[in-house]
């Protein structure tokens, strides 16, 4: 298939509905402070982990509000260890601020995606002989596509306790390598996320190359184009990772031309997951949702200097001002419900 057939970067032309017009003027001529961080204290390394040697990353979004408290802190992504989760979002609730401030008034801001790490100064570096026992027998049945059964030995190399951060890079090359096998793109990208955020220091530098190189293909192809465009930074900071690069390359310059193209739209499929959460990062100022099913609750528009919460309207758009700045969407519902977020252009406003 050729490459540009592959981004769908032409598809999907249907209306975004109704607009809701938005005063952009005033806010863009006031002037807002970022909070300040007063006190961080570490997360905690949980105990039982620390005995077997486990070691993890955790990625979180939250809000400091008026009074410089965090508030609305959710796990974005991690390496799949509950109890690194759990002290992670513990700690983060404790951190205080100097709260932003807006015109004088103290504001909510967004603090967004913020990563702790908990690695063990005496970790081991390679792999156990069981891990790497379990690890290329399971290659062998999925490179074999002898794909049944799969699953189930992946949950049980899950459940071997991983432990460092190199048993935790392969583990999710093989996640991928699985879901690459059979076709569930959306699942093979998010390992290879969990990969790409680690992998460097753990593989062998020609599969984490490869694994970038994929990762910012599917980002593309789904239209995921803010992390498309991040994780191909990453991929031209890869030595001997140029001539792949160089064949990617012109494929991110027309994203760069295909958002600033107002006349087109960009259609992401979301799906809420057993966290009860999806974000979306955007590229662009305005977005509506349509063809949902299931249940969805909320919305949360969360900017570096703004956070919102709406119902979820189908069909309706939202503007956001141009001061608003690196901004996600987060739609809370439950597991499974389906649905589009639609980038769009601008509403212009009424005379």
């Amino acid at each position: 298939m050729n490459l540009i057939s592959a981004m769908i970067l032409t598809a999907a032309s249907s209306q975004a509905g109704n607009a809701l017009d938005i005063e952009t003027n005033d806010f863009l001529r006031e002037t807002i402070t970022n909070a300040v961080p007063i006190e961080r204290p570490p997360a905690t390394f949980p105990r039982m982990a620390a005995e077997r040697g486990q070691e993890g990353w955790v990625q979180l979004s939250y809000v400091v509000n008026e009074k410089g408290e965090v508030e609305s802190a959710v796990v974005e992504k991690s390496s799949g260890i509950t109890s690194f989760e759990k002290a992670a979002l513990k700690a983060v609730k404790k951190w205080q601020f100097e709260p932003a401030v807006q015109n004088g008034k103290p504001i909510k801001q967004c603090k967004s995606q913020v990563q702790m790490d908990f690695k063990l100064h005496n970790a081991q570096k390679g792999v156990s002989r069981r891990f790497l026992s379990r690890y290329k027998s399971l290659v062998a049945k999925i490179e074999s596509n002898d794909l049944e059964g799969v699953p189930e030995k992946i949950e049980e190399l899950r459940e071997m306790n991983l432990g460092n951060f190199t048993e935790d890079s392969y583990f999710w090359a093989v996640i991928s390598r699985y879901h690459l096998k059979t076709g569930n793109e959306l699942e093979e990208l998010n390992a290879l996320e969990n990969l790409v955020r680690r992998g460097k220091n753990y593989l062998q530098d020609d599969m984490y190359s490869a694994s970038v190189a994929r990762a910012t293909l599917l980002n593309l192809k789904h239209n995921k184009l803010k992390n498309a465009m991040r994780t191909f930074d990453t991929l031209t900071e890869i030595k001997g990772a140029e001539d792949i690069t160089k064949k990617i390359a012109p494929y991110i310059d027309q994203v760069h031309a295909f958002i600033d193209d107002d006349s087109k739209q960009i259609w992401v499929k979301g799906e809420i997951s057993e966290q009860a959460l999806w974000h979306h990062e955007l590229v662009r100022s305005a977005f509506t949702i349509t063809n949902i099913e299931g249940d969805l609750t909320s919305l949360e528009v969360r900017c570096l200097n703004q956070f919102s919460v709406y119902d979820v309207q189908p069909g309706l758009q939202w503007n956001i001002p141009a001061g608003w700045r690196g901004c996600q969407v987060y739609v809370h519902g439950s597991e499974g419900a389906s649905f589009n977020l639609v980038e769009t252009a601008l509403a212009k406003k009424k005379a």
